[in-house]
């Protein structure tokens, strides 16, 4: 059944689909560390708290913010989703330049993970280049999370 992006009941289906999926986990190439604030959500009350972490075998996506985080990042949910959901990174310039995403921190590691998370159309994934990297699995995956999504 499929959940609004970031609801309680999303991201108790995403950690069941992490799990299954942890054994073809892959380093990233560099360890950063984002607090990710979204605000506005459709359900609930204030603001949805997280953090993305690549320091450890692999990139993790969990509640809660880190107290020593590279750098955070505010943003609307319905910009979340479109970025996210959506995958249309033609949308995340407009918004950080309209005041709609606030950064603090790290500016580099900034664009590292906007490359990590959403690589522009034909640009591999940040992976190192001997990283045997299963197409399958990442399609199978995408297309389970796109299940569990309500659009």
């Amino acid at each position: 059944m499929p959940y609004p992006f970031l609801s309680p009941e999303w991201i108790a289906a995403m950690r069941e689909l992490r799990a299954e999926y942890a054994e073809h986990d892959r380093e990233v190439e560099f360890d950063l560390a984002a607090n990710v604030t979204v605000t506005e959500p459709p359900f609930g009350d204030g603001s949805i708290l997280g953090h993305i972490d690549t320091s450890g075998p692999a990139l993790t996506i969990e509640e809660g913010h880190l107290d020593n985080a590279d750098f955070g990042i505010e943003v609307p949910w319905e910009v979340a989703k479109q970025l996210f959901v959506d995958r249309d990174p033609a949308l995340v310039m407009p918004a950080l330049m309209g005041g709609k995403v606030k950064l603090t921190g790290d500016s580099s590691k900034v664009l590292a993970f906007a490359a990590l998370l959403a690589p522009q159309p034909g640009q591999s994934l940040p992976v190192p280049d001997d990283a045997e990297v299963d197409v399958d699995v990442v399609k199978s995956l995408v297309a389970r999370i796109d299940e569990i999504t309500e659009t």
